[in-house]
This record gives structure tokens, sequence and C-alpha cells, in this order.
């Protein structure tokens, strides 16, 4: 990996992942495997608990700078004025509104379907 910083004035033109945070180890930063309960890192060996689980940023992005194409990662808080909240917190909120809204695809079906017949 590059560690080498340099800053780039472009313009974004696509998202590469639509993935943009990912459960991560608190010891290394890692994307961490969650397993029922429990939470393990691949990379460290780290345990604990899935719903202490910190969530970290992860952008990437296609981007152009002149006649020039990129495609860029931005990892971590340095997200967090972005979105205007840390990883976890979006995930929470994410987290509860999906839940909150998500209705079966069949039930959608059938209500546009019984609203759509005409009658004769």
């Amino acid at each position: 990996m590059n560690r080498r910083r340099k800053f780039l004035l472009a313009s974004v033109l696509a998202l590469q992942n639509s993935s943009f945070i990912y459960p991560s180890c608190q010891k290394c930063f890692s994307r961490i495997i969650l397993v029922s309960k429990r939470s393990n890192c691949p990379k460290c060996g780290s345990t604990g608990e899935s719903g202490n689980a910190n969530y970290r940023y992860k952008l990437s992005l296609k981007v152009a700078e002149s006649n020039k194409l990129f495609v860029i990662t931005v990892f971590g808080s340095c997200l967090d004025t972005f979105f205007g909240l840390t990883a976890t917190g979006l995930h929470r909120i994410l987290k509860t509104n999906l839940d909150k809204v998500q209705m079966p695809v069949t039930s959608y079906s059938n209500a546009l379907t019984t609203k759509e017949k005409p009658k004769h």
C-alpha cells in the first residue's frame, strides 16, 4: 500500500462499491467477521461480541482529474465530517430505519396489482 499522501482536485464520476461502511476490528481496523453473536478478526485474531462491533467508512470512488481517471479509496474517521456522524452511528440509523420500512416484496406486488385492476 502506498503511504504517501497526495491531494487531488477531481470530479467524482461513480461510487465503486455501494457498501461504504464495514464492521472493523477495534485493534487493527481490518474487516471483522460477524457470526451469530460473536465477531472475529481474521488478521489479528481479536474476538468480541458482534453487538459491540465498531464500523468504519471505506469509500471507493472513480474520479477524473483533467484527462486522467483514478480509483481512490478513503478510509476511516476523516469521512465523519462528510457524512455528519461516525460510521457506527450511521450503521445504527440505517439498521433501525431499514427494519422499520422493510416490507415483503410479495405484499408490495399484491398491493399494486389489487389497486391496478380495472373495474368492469
